[in-house]
């Protein structure tokens, strides 16, 4: 799922997209020119390795999402804005492709350090 930058303005913009078993679900706003704010909910199950056992099992997850997106190349040392790099993402062709940055929020899950519970 796309959206037109141009078409997003400072009230919030509301949308839903679901890819397997985890759904985003949130609003986007611009907040200048050139930087949009994306507040969402990631919920759903994944199913994760164990970094101990190499087990696979089945996780909840319920997090909240806070990203910045930059229109073009983010340059912080230019910006008035206090924002964490680690927190923008840009985009190059005037669209936000909420797809991609869903499918980079699993990856970093899935990519993060997993332990199985035991229930003990």
């Amino acid at each position: 799922m796309k959206i037109q930058m141009r078409k997003i303005t400072q009230t919030p913009k509301p949308f839903e997209l679901k890819v397997e078993k985890l759904e985003l679900k949130g609003e986007i706003s611009r907040l200048n020119s050139k930087i949009f704010c994306l507040k969402a909910y990631l919920k759903g199950e994944m199913t994760l390795s164990c970094d101990i056992s190499g087990e696979d099992f089945s996780k909840k997850i319920d997090e909240p999402l806070v990203l910045y997106i930059s229109d073009g190349i983010w340059d912080m040392q230019s910006q008035k804005s206090k924002l964490d790099d680690f927190d923008v993402i840009e985009f190059f062709d005037g669209f936000i492709d909420l797809e991609h940055i869903l499918k980079s929020e699993i990856e970093s899950i899935t990519s993060d350090y997993h332990i199985k519970d035991t229930g003990v």
